[in-house]
């Protein structure tokens, strides 16, 4: 597309160029970033006067009411784990403010749940990412045999239906020059 530009950089390290880009985006990238403050304020002097910043990233708060409760004991290990590995599944409820702290204008956003049952793709992807992590799962503590085998049981089965991740959206813009 004309005037289309992607880059691929390291958001911790700095700006990619100060004050070059219109736009700046990010999806599923900061929960897994340990200075995700320095990664922010990167992107935001990556970005002209009057450029806009959409962040899209995760926050697992459906899951602190799933069903069954085993469901929920597994993802009450699930974010331990993931704490204990520096990812943080709660950023998305932070993005708003975060951009307002670093002196952004206009900012918006929207979470959407996926609402799926066993069986569908969603829980095809909760079942491969755990089967490969269940060594690391187990030997952190955190989830055990039994919960992992109750959690990918409601995955395979397609009566059961639940909602993990609100993907959030935020977006807003620097002051125009």
């Amino acid at each position: 597309m004309p005037n289309l530009e992607l880059r691929e950089a390291d958001i911790v390290v700095g700006p990619v160029e100060r004050g070059e880009f219109d736009f700046v985006t990010a999806r599923a990238v900061l929960h897994h970033v340990a200075d995700s403050e320095a990664a922010m304020a990167n992107m935001v002097a990556s970005l002209r006067p009057g450029g806009a910043l959409l962040l899209i990233e995760p926050d697992f708060l459906p899951v602190t009411i799933a069903e069954p409760p085993e469901v929920r004991a597994f993802w009450e290990g699930w974010l331990a784990w993931s704490r204990g590995r520096g990812i943080n599944y709660h950023i998305g409820r932070t993005l708003a403010p975060r951009l307002a702290s670093l002196g952004l204008t206009n900012i918006s956003g929207t979470a959407e749940t996926a609402v799926y049952n066993g069986g569908s793709l969603w829980a095809d992807y909760w079942i491969e990412t755990i089967t490969e992590l269940t060594g690391d799962l187990i030997s952190s503590g955190k989830l055990d045999d039994a919960l992992i085998d109750k959690f990918l049981a409601c995955c395979a089965d397609s009566n059961w239906w639940t909602e993990t991740i609100a993907f959030t959206a935020v977006h807003g813009l620097t002051r125009a020059a």
